[in-house]
């Protein structure tokens, strides 16, 4: 009887350890500001409605935009979506192998 507790128990215990282990995000540098962030929702990769941001290894969760911030403008070239974080990057474009901050800084991609 233990031993099926046991082996019930390291079975529950295996999946759950799967279940917390997250995938890495894509690494970002400009200098020495290193920029990852990771989908949430990754099936969900296009439409993904928040993101875990993290600079030099603080992360906080922020909300995406899809569109170029609603206007009828047509898309940068390359542009994939925005990040609304805060201060140096509110926003955080996310374009094909690049980030730009707000303060036009761009950070390439480094994993």
């Amino acid at each position: 009887m233990m031993m099926k507790f046991l082996l019930i128990a390291l079975a529950i215990l295996s999946n759950t350890i799967y279940a917390i282990e997250k995938p890495e995000g894509v690494v970002y540098c400009n200098g020495k500001t290193v920029v990852e962030y990771r989908f949430i929702n990754p099936e969900k990769n296009g439409t993904a409605s928040d993101v875990d941001l993290t600079v030099n290894g603080k992360t906080s969760r922020y909300m995406t935009a899809y569109s170029w911030f609603g206007s009828n403008q047509a898309n940068p070239k390359g542009f994939k979506f925005a990040i609304l974080g805060e201060k140096q990057f509110d926003p955080l474009l996310v374009f094909d192998g690049y980030l730009e901050d707000a303060k036009k800084n761009k950070y390439k991609q480094c994993n």
